[in-house]
């Protein structure tokens, strides 16, 4: 991306993520988009490369609020199914310049989310239960460890089963399926009465302790973007408690059940 000097002459900006608030068809709205910043007087600027980003994350913003697909969560749909965009303009009837305005922005009307929505959602294998990623216990260690430096707290104590430390799994793996195909640790997950759990939890509390985060596989920066959207949605360990117990997918499944990685698209707290 192209860098930038300030009109003050400062020299040059630096580009970060700000989380700004606007209203978007009279609907109130936040949303995080990336700016470049002058680190001396703090005047914003923008190319139009990022004025384009901010669009697209302003109407993405919109379209998560109103129950929409995302044009991320489409194109990630897609590519789980191995479709091309061609291949999903003729599966729901419309040109194939349709799906690509979508996937760039776009926002599609609810009656062709509906569309969308029976192709990509329902096509989803319901056995599919690991995120399409094979469990990796130092991956878990490591994205705990994430989620610890951002929140500042420790959440894998001695003696502890997870009680907290699994909901902020839970919502970055579901998050992670629905804006990437795949979850970050391929776990599964159970519905229990705390709340989401990890599956077995008490046969794998002590083997993710003991497990040696450096055998994980590096994180991506979308990884490492998830799990601090994550974090800085639920500060506090009781935030993220209580959130996850208002998500309709733990509340409306048996428990003891398995919670389907399908669900990540029917949270309502991220």
């Amino acid at each position: 991306m192209k860098d930038l000097n300030c009109p003050k002459g400062h020299g040059p900006m630096a580009l970060k993520e700000l989380e700004k608030q606007t209203t978007f068809k009279g609907v109130d709205i936040t949303y995080s988009a990336d700016t470049f910043v002058c680190p001396e007087c703090g005047i914003e600027a923008g190319t139009v490369k990022t004025a384009g980003n901010v669009q697209r994350a302003i109407a993405d913003a919109y379209r998560s609020k109103m129950g929409l697909l995302t044009s991320n969560e489409i194109k990630s749909l897609r590519k789980l199914h191995s479709l091309s965009q061609q291949q999903l303009a003729d599966l729901i009837n419309v040109g194939v310049a349709s799906i690509k305005r979508w996937e760039t922005g776009l926002i599609q009307s609810k009656s062709m989310d509906y569309v969308l929505r029976m192709q990509l959602q329902c096509r989803l294998d319901s056995d599919n239960y690991s995120g399409n990623r094979k469990i990796s216990l130092p991956r878990i260690k490591l994205v705990a460890k994430q989620f610890e430096k951002l929140i500042g707290k420790r959440l894998l104590k001695i003696h502890d089963q997870f009680l907290f430390l699994a909901k902020y799994l839970w919502y970055a793996d579901m998050l992670a399926f629905r804006q990437l195909g795949r979850g970050l640790t391929g776990a599964t997950y159970a519905a229990i009465t705390y709340g989401p759990q990890l599956n077995n939890y008490k046969n794998l509390v002590k083997p993710i302790k003991a497990s040696d985060e450096s055998d994980a596989e590096p994180l991506s920066t979308e990884e490492l973007r998830i799990i601090r959207k994550v974090a800085e949605k639920f500060p506090g360990e009781e935030s993220v408690y209580e959130a996850a117990h208002r998500e309709k997918v733990w509340q409306e499944a048996a428990m003891g059940s398995l919670i389907p990685y399908s669900c990540a698209y029917e949270l309502t707290e991220i």
